[in-house]
């Protein structure tokens, strides 16, 4: 995979790209439960998840990263674009923006569970998940994810310019 294709930057934002999503989903598979079937149920799905937080951006005129994060999680999950492991690929999409855009979700792993569980049974909506992503996240300098280090090292090499 080309370092280009797994977050892009528009505007002040870093998105994830299709690709990225596709790698996170198929990684949690591999490393959890290696015996589910990876793949994309459907590619317009999840072009469609992944385009979600540039579009509520831009219709709604909000640059609140834990809206744009929630909306992000809430799409995948309900979109339902890969074979398995949606909701943990939301759950680590999630945390991966809010991380490339300077914030650190400090959740515990169980209340993570239940609101990503209670988003897909319709018990929590995504405002609900975007004030539980405000309330568990602290800042974050997200220059650090400029240059190498080990949490850049998992993505390859991942080049991508300072928030403006």
């Amino acid at each position: 995979m080309e370092p280009s294709a797994l977050s892009e930057h528009l505007e002040g934002i870093r998105y994830l790209t299709p690709d990225a999503l596709i790698w996170i989903n198929k990684r949690l598979i591999l490393a959890q439960t290696p015996a589910e079937p990876l793949g994309v149920l459907s590619e317009e799905l999840l072009h469609s998840s992944q385009a979600r937080p540039a579009t509520h951006r831009y219709y709604n005129q909000t640059n609140d990263m834990f809206c744009l994060a929630a909306v992000l999680m809430e799409s995948l999950i309900k979109n339902h674009c890969f074979a398995n492991a949606n909701k943990r690929t939301a759950a680590a999409a999630g945390y991966i923006f809010l991380l490339l855009n300077g914030y650190e979700l400090t959740a515990p792993s169980d209340e993570f569970v239940d609101i990503m569980v209670g988003v897909a049974t319709h018990e929590y909506s995504v405002e609900d998940l975007e004030n539980w992503l405000a309330h568990w996240s602290r800042d974050f300098d997200a220059a650090d994810l400029d240059g190498p280090n080990d949490y850049i090292a998992m993505f390859g090499h991942l080049t991508v310019k300072p928030a403006c």
